[in-house]
């Protein structure tokens, strides 16, 4: 039953990225200069992600479900800890849609409005993708006491530092270096999509960079990342597999098979995180206390085949009606 409930828990953090982090990605490319490219590339955004963008939080809420449910012990824990960033993401959130939605049905649109919902909504794109990667970081850093009395121990010790902010600017990159790859396939304008290869030239570059500031930033760690990668030979061998795939990808792009392309970018996703629970599998968290196992910190049995059951009947609907609606509204863009 556990296994059942961490494959749920893997497979909505792997399609909030892939869904959800795009779409981080598409706003974060708001923030950049467009000049006479601005309307158009608003426009391509906007039919992309239109018909998906409500949908990709459903996993993020699943994966709060299944711990709150499933592992009461590591929800408590890491929610009181993690309060303010988690804070901080869900005012990113919240302000994200509500100007992706006011820049499409205010009554009255206005340039001047329009430019503030536009900033605003990159903006928070950028904040919500970068306090993501905080929080991953805060995870497996030891900083985490439950049992603390002192506030900054408490809330402010397990999420500050150089590392969890250069995770976060990692993580800010690969939405948009997502993004960019994805849009590719979204428009037939040769101007856009030779602009969206160059943006994602861009960032693929700083994605290696930010990934060399991760793993330089965690030296100060302990536990270090870059030293328990340096000793698993299978998550650097699926980190290394990832970097290579770039050379794959770029080939996919320049002879214009989107889909392709996509589904390498994913794949490169994919093996990050494979690279990511190697090193920490089955640990949810490692507090200060020691390490919190989804095995030793999991609900009554009978909890479990309920969560279980639960997850099973609902995803006989979820998983075939996501299919559903990004067969209507991709397939067709994605192609060529």
């Amino acid at each position: 039953m556990i296994d059942i409930l961490i494959f749920f828990i893997a497979a909505s953090l792997l399609l909030y990225i892939l869904l959800g982090g795009s779409d981080f990605g598409a706003g974060i490319m708001e923030l950049l200069p467009a000049r006479d490219y601005r309307e158009r590339q608003k426009k391509v955004i906007n039919r992309a992600m239109g018909p998906v963008w409500e949908a990709n939080h459903i996993w993020l809420i699943l994966i709060v479900v299944i711990l709150f449910m499933g592992f009461p012990r590591i929800f408590s824990v890491l929610m009181i800890s993690l309060h303010l960033p988690m804070l901080a993401l869900l005012v990113g959130v919240v302000v994200r849609g509500t100007m992706f939605t006011f820049r499409h049905y205010d009554s009255i649109q206005t340039p001047r409005s329009q430019g503030a919902y536009t900033w605003l909504f990159g903006l928070s794109s950028l904040w919500s993708a970068v306090w993501l990667g905080i929080i991953a970081a805060s995870l497996n850093r030891g900083l985490i006491e439950p049992e603390a009395t002192d506030p900054w121990a408490a809330y402010v010790a397990p999420w500050w530092g150089w590392y969890p902010l250069a995770v976060g600017l990692f993580v800010a990159c690969i939405f948009a270096f997502l993004a960019c790859v994805f849009l590719i396939g979204e428009t037939e304008t040769p101007e856009l999509r030779q602009r969206f290869r160059r943006r994602g030239a861009a960032f693929n570059a700083g994605v290696i960079v930010t990934g060399g500031l991760v793993f330089l930033s965690s030296l100060g760690e302990e536990p270090s990342l870059a030293r328990m990668f340096l000793g698993h030979p299978w998550a650097m061998a699926a980190m290394g597999l990832a970097t290579l795939l770039f050379v794959l990808l770029w080939s996919f792009v320049a002879r214009r098979r989107a889909v392709l392309a996509r589904v390498v970018a994913s794949g490169q996703v994919v093996l990050i995180l494979l690279g990511w629970w190697l090193l920490y599998a089955p640990n949810a968290a490692i507090t200060a206390e020691g390490p919190m196992s989804f095995y030793a910190e999991a609900a009554p049995p009978a909890t479990q085949r309920q969560l279980v059951l639960a997850l099973l009947v609902g995803s006989a609907f979820i998983f075939p009606s996501l299919i559903f609606l990004l067969r209507v509204f991709k397939t067709k863009r994605a192609q060529g």
